[in-house]
């Protein structure tokens, strides 16, 4: 069934969806004539050539890091939508995030991105280690050293029992006792994105901490108390993995979406029985159109690309068949990762 919605899906959907069916899920040769013709037709899409001419001299893409038009997002935008991570302007983007050197996060990342690097819950580093993951690249050592760290902040979820272990109240906010770590979406992003952690012992452990997370939702919003300042981590998505699919809202649908095609990657979703529940959920709604996913969801969540939303692939949602092409396609790839 897989095979077959995608088929249908590739020949009538935008070129960025066409070409990552053929490239993740049929495993197309990328040099092949049909794909370079796809690639070219990618490439030269408005969106993508409006973030390509926001590269500096120097192979900076865009403003800061952390941000709308700045490198983390473009190169999430430019992978997602299929460019080759091999193209030139991603390739001197992250030579230009390396060539910073410990001055890759000045700006708007610099005062709080340092704190929450050192308090175990996922700041300037780990951001970075994502934008090289996105981009398959993850052999360096300070990509290496966040999915180690990664790791840790999820093994330290293995053994908190409730909420209140893990966080008191300052004046009138959640914030995060001492000596907590805590995973955030960076940390998930960056695991789904690699492979050179994925052994028996490794997943089997990350089945424990998403069960527990599972166990523990709905988690609050939990800020960093630092030197008297509150800093919020990147709990965005990480707040509920205990969905109540019949009622979820069209901004929770996009998150679920990512959320759960980030664990399908780490190859562990049907071990954890309120996932693979849910993933059985959206199955069912697919098996009543063929494979395809008919359920009206639109929100801007899904069309608007920041460091944190955006999912759709097609120029516009302004049609229901390009809104049903954007939500297959996640499916299709749940399902993929899944088996």
């Amino acid at each position: 069934m897989i095979k077959q919605v995608a088929m249908k899906l590739s020949q009538r959907a935008a070129p960025s969806i066409a070409y990552r069916i053929k490239k993740e899920i049929f495993l197309e040769d990328i040099n092949n004539n049909d794909m370079q013709e796809l690639q070219n037709k990618i490439v030269n899409r408005v969106e993508i050539q409006r973030i390509f001419s926001l590269q500096k001299d120097d192979g900076w893409l865009g403003g800061l890091l952390h941000g709308v038009d700045e490198p983390e997002c473009c190169i999430r935008y430019l992978i997602e939508n299929g460019v080759d991570s091999s193209h030139h302007i991603i390739r001197a983007a992250l030579n230009a995030i390396i060539n910073k050197g410990d001055k890759f996060d000045e700006g708007c990342m610099y005062r709080v991105g340092k704190p929450l690097d050192e308090m175990h819950l996922g700041g300037s580093k780990l951001i970075r280690a994502c934008i090289f993951a996105y981009a398959g690249k993850e052999t360096h050592d300070f990509v290496l050293e966040q999915i180690e760290e990664a790791l840790n902040v999820f093994r330290y979820v293995c053994n908190v029992n409730n909420i209140s272990e893990v966080s008191s109240f300052y004046k009138d906010k959640l914030v995060f006792n001492k000596g907590t770590m805590w995973p955030c979406i960076y940390h998930l992003r960056l695991l789904a994105y690699t492979n050179s952690w994925k052994n028996s012992i490794n997943q089997e452990m990350m089945v424990r901490a998403i069960t527990k997370l599972v166990e523990l939702s709905p988690i609050p919003n939990i800020k960093l108390l630092y030197k008297f300042q509150l800093i919020s981590p990147a709990s965005v998505y990480m707040n509920d993995f205990n969905n109540d699919m019949n009622n979820l809202k069209a901004s929770e649908w996009m998150m679920w979406f990512h959320r759960v095609e980030l664990i399908t990657r780490l190859g562990i979703a049907t071990k954890i029985p309120a996932i693979n529940s849910q993933i059985i959920y959206l199955n069912s709604l697919l098996s009543e159109n063929d494979g395809f996913f008919w359920k009206p969801i639109k929100h801007y969540y899904f069309t608007r690309w920041t460091q944190y939303i955006g999912l759709a692939l097609e120029d516009n949602w302004h049609t229901t068949e390009k809104v049903i092409n954007d939500l297959t396609f996640r499916s299709l790839l749940i399902n993929y990762y899944l088996n």
